[in-house]
């Protein structure tokens, strides 16, 4: 079986960096690129094609909302799971309307990145806790 192709947008590199070993060495996945803003992704080559990618909500130039809706006209099945510290309801809800296939909270992110990729990769859509509502795409 082929690794997993993961791209990862946040604007913390610090944050990127533990993710990125996370999915490396623990999970051994592969991440093919990284970028700290929606701009740099959206910049990022088109023939990568990502399995996954984990996309921060809050950042610089254009945010994840914007990159994902953009990213979207050009490769409409993507799996893109918002990473973010927004918890309210409405967050959650906008992300479903833009096309996210889940949310990971970041104080949650290394306990549930595992079961959320299982679950996305099998078309099931990610949501936290009791936001999660077991529907496919």
């Amino acid at each position: 079986m082929e690794k997993l192709k993961i791209i990862l947008v946040d604007d913390n590199q610090k944050f990127r960096e533990s993710i990125k070993d996370l999915l490396i060495h623990v999970y051994k996945y592969d991440v093919i690129a990284e970028a700290s803003n929606g701009e740099e992704f959206l910049n990022l080559p088109k023939s990568l094609l990502p399995n996954i990618i984990f996309m921060d909500l809050s950042m610089p130039q254009i945010d994840g909302f914007e990159a994902t809706k953009n990213y979207f006209w050009e490769f409409p099945k993507s799996k893109i799971i918002a990473v973010t510290n927004h918890v309210e309801k409405a967050y959650l809800l906008k992300l479903i309307e833009v096309g996210f296939k889940g949310c990971i909270f970041k104080y949650n992110f290394f306990d549930e990145v595992h079961p959320a990729i299982t679950a996305v990769m099998s078309g099931e859509l990610w949501f936290p806790g009791e936001f999660n509502i077991g529907m496919k795409f």
